[in-house]
């Protein structure tokens, strides 16, 4: 019995190694799988995405936040007052404040070291908004005042794709600035976005888009449109007629003449206005960034733009 203890030990041995040897291969095997399957193909992605700041401001914003910092003045008397430490709310009212859109706040007290109207918290967007959006110059200025605003910063997206966000948190929705029309063509419907002259009159876009600038539109169109039900139940705006008028006087005539359907003036740019609008007289350009954002005919516009309240 001892000797085939000691003769079958052997054996028992190599079948034990040859056991945790397959295991190995198999775990091996187990790990390379995961790490094709689902590792290699999210390195790429991750090596993008670490390479990427992301919330971070762009280069047009950090060069312009840069600028006011070096050449406005401190908000307070003490030009180390952003370093120092307050009691909450025992702090001093800043001379001014800085007006943006809320989505730039944090940015502006990090990098410029100076008060915003409003920041990511949200406090204060609703007066913003209503700036931003002030359909002449005088109400602008009302609500400037109250908001303290010596220095407004607008930026591409605020009088673009973020220009919806602004209309919501003012009046609760965009559709009085724009909307969504359809053509026929064929035996398809095609959608496009038109824009109202409550759009161009806008503060934010009269700053942006045209500079505070006197514009004397080159056109005017006038549209006609129907609204019918799709297949899916959405009511939808279909254009049945349009109308170009070489100047804004002429479109309005057209409107007035109209006895019965819809009718609309309406731009089909951005950044052509249909309609005329005053120089703004007390809004000065003071600054805009070197890196540039492209409008959709392919031409360039700074990214970013400051401007200084004039007083009277």
């Amino acid at each position: 019995e001892t000797i085939e203890t000691e003769n079958a030990g052997p054996e028992k041995h190599r079948e034990a190694g040859s056991g945790v040897t397959l295991r190995r291969l198999g775990m091996d095997l187990a790990v390379i799988l995961v790490f094709f399957l689902a590792i290699f193909p999210n390195i790429n992605p991750a090596i993008n995405n670490a390479s990427q700041a992301r919330f971070a401001p762009s280069d047009a914003w950090h060069s312009s936040l840069i600028w006011l910092k070096k050449n406005t003045p401190p908000p307070f008397a003490d030009p180390d007052f952003y370093y120092a430490l307050h009691e909450p709310d025992s702090s001093p009212r800043p001379a001014y404040a800085v007006m943006a859109w809320w989505d730039y706040g944090y940015w502006i007290t990090r990098i410029a070291h100076r008060v915003p109207n409003t920041n990511n918290s949200q406090g204060g967007a609703p007066e913003a908004a209503r700036f931003l959006l002030s359909q002449d110059e005088e109400t602008a200025n009302e609500t400037r005042q109250t908001l303290g605003s010596r220095y407004i910063i607008v930026d591409y997206e605020t009088a673009t794709i973020k220009f919806h966000a602004v209309a919501t948190w003012a009046v609760g929705s965009s559709e009085q600035f724009f909307d969504v029309y359809y053509q026929q063509q064929g035996d398809r419907l095609v959608a496009g976005q038109l824009f109202y002259p409550e759009y161009y009159r806008s503060l934010a876009v009269r700053l942006y888009n045209f500079g505070g600038l006197e514009v004397i539109p080159q056109d005017s169109t006038v549209i006609s449109y129907e609204e019918i039900v799709s297949q899916e139940g959405e009511t939808l705006k279909l254009i049945t007629d349009v109308q170009v008028f070489s100047s804004y006087e002429e479109a309005e005539a057209y409107l007035a003449g109209q006895a019965s359907g819809n009718h609309r003036i309406v731009g089909l740019s951005r950044f052509r206005s249909p309609v005329p609008l005053e120089a703004l007289e007390h809004y000065r350009l003071i600054h805009y960034s070197e890196n540039m954002s492209q409008r959709p005919d392919g031409s360039e516009i700074p990214s970013v733009k400051i401007f200084e309240y004039i007083g009277d």
